[in-house]
Parts: C-alpha cells; sequence; structure tokens
C-alpha cells in the first residue's frame, strides 16, 4: 500500500475507535448513513410509481382509442343524441333539419344556409354513437358568390 492510503487508514481507524468520542462517531455514522439509504430509496420509490402511473395512463388512452366501445341503442335513442350532440352549436335547429335513424342508418335531410355547415353537419353526425352510416339529403340555401 501506498503510504497516503495506510496514513488515511490509521487516521479513520483512530477517529472511529477512539475511546473517548468513537462511540458518538460511528452511532452519527451509522444514523446519516440510514438516512441517506431511507432518502434514496423513497425517491427511487417516488420514480417508479410517477413511471407506473405514465404507464397506466398511455395503456387507458390505446384502450380508449383502439376498442371503441360498442353501443347497443335503440334507433330512437340515436336519433335524440343526433339532436341533441350534432345539432348543439352548428347553427343548425331541428325545426330545419329532420333526422330519421333506421338500423344504424341516419338520414338527415333539410336545408342549411351554406355548404360548410352542411359538411359540419354531416360530420358531426357520423361521430354520434350508435350512428354506422349518414345519408344526408341536404340542401343549400344559399350558395357563396362565383369570385373566380
Amino acid at each position: 500500500m501506498r503510504p497516503t492510503t495506510t496514513f488515511f487508514i490509521g487516521a479513520g481507524t483512530a477517529y472511529f475507535f477512539d475511546r473517548r468520542l468513537g462511540k458518538s462517531r460511528r452511532t452519527y455514522l451509522r444514523t446519516r448513513s440510514r438516512r441517506l439509504l431511507r432518502t434514496v430509496d423513497r425517491a427511487g420509490m417516488r420514480k417508479v410509481k410517477h413511471a407506473e402511473g405514465r404507464a397506466r395512463g398511455m395503456v387507458a388512452r390505446v384502450r380508449r382509442a383502439v376498442a371503441r366501445p360498442t353501443v347497443d341503442l335503440s334507433d330512437t335513442t340515436v336519433a335524440q343524441r343526433i339532436r341533441s350532440e350534432a345539432l348543439r352549436d352548428v347553427g343548425v335547429s331541428t325545426r330545419d333539419v329532420e333526422v330519421a335513424v333506421d338500423h344504424g342508418v341516419a338520414t338527415v335531410e333539410g336545408t342549411v344556409d351554406d355548404r360548410k355547415v352542411a359538411d359540419d353537419l354531416v360530420a358531426r353526425v357520423s361521430k354520434v354513437p350508435g350512428v354506422d352510416e349518414v345519408a344526408a339529403i341536404i340542401r343549400v340555401s344559399r350558395e357563396p358568390a362565383d369570385t373566380t
């Protein structure tokens, strides 16, 4: 061994095995070491729990994206959902558009102001649970002027 290494080993031995203060020094070292290990253990457990929660969230998102919930609804219920959900913020009244549903096929018939509203309405109706197909019979009352 090197002389400096031997010196530090001897100094450490004398420091910890001193008759008067050695016991308190060993106790202090043991207490600090245990505290450090507990802190590292708690931090590791927090990281593991965080990673577990993130993994559970990703699994839930994938399940929701992959498995669209099967909705077994009556045609009357689906028609009511179309009236309440799809027609809500489009700017179309239920007096302007008639909705009928037959075995998952939604028929939307009526008059709207412009083509964009008609396209938005069809897209919203197709997203309603229980609608498999949309048959749109929509007339546009005002066509935009051709500016070409």
